[in-house]
């Protein structure tokens, strides 16, 4: 990335985060008073968050090193991995800072394609595992707690909902799913001929 437009990221994000303490609805004293009745649990989840970036990351360093040609290091992932979600975080709509950023920061290393692809395919299985994650809670929840028939509609619906995603997305995977959206696209009017061009353009 250009250091102009890492200096950016920096006071976009130091804007952001000073506006965020000065709009707080709690006063200082509160804040600290807060973090004190916290206790150990404040450094236990921080350590918590670190382990699940670290598989977070070493889920993104896998699909980099698909073809053991690339030559980076797991601790500047690690590190691209934690601000890229810190922008996330502090983006309105999410994933709309911390996916550019990572792509743009990764480029120079990989190529602008292979950060490109790398980012969306790692970003598509965090969705994908959300999915598995909201159908295993549905199994612990149904195993653990008395379920009424209210509630047993509700679980039903969020595991069908679950499995019916999960069941194109690993179709998706196999077949290729940005091949099979594009398709979809060229079917779509005023999006038809934009879409193809695009295609071909980047199909390898």
């Amino acid at each position: 990335m250009k250091p102009k437009y890492r200096n950016l990221f920096f006071f976009v994000g130091i804007a952001l985060l000073v506006l965020m303490l000065f709009s707080l609805d709690m006063s200082w004293g509160e804040i600290w008073s807060n973090m004190c009745r916290a206790g150990y649990w404040l450094p236990v989840n921080i350590a918590l968050w670190a382990g699940i970036y670290l598989m977070n990351a070493a889920s993104w360093y896998v699909i980099l090193r698909d073809d053991r040609r690339v030559n980076i290091s797991f601790p500047y992932i690690y590190r691209l991995t934690v601000s890229g979600y810190v922008l996330n975080y502090v983006t309105p709509l999410g994933l709309l800072g911390g996916e550019p950023y990572r792509i743009m920061e990764l480029a120079p290393c990989v190529g602008r394609a292979k950060a490109a692809s790398s980012v969306i395919l790692y970003s598509m299985m965090h969705v994908f595992s959300h999915f598995w994650f909201w159908l295993l809670g549905v199994v612990l929840f149904v195993v653990m707690y008395p379920v009424d028939p209210g509630l047993g509609i509700l679980l039903m619906v969020i595991a069908a909902v679950s499995l019916l995603v999960i069941y194109f997305f690993m179709k998706g995977y196999r077949r290729g799913l940005v091949v099979k959206t594009f398709r979809l696209l060229s079917h779509v009017p005023y999006v038809n001929r934009w879409s193809a061009r695009f295609y071909e353009k980047n199909a390898e």
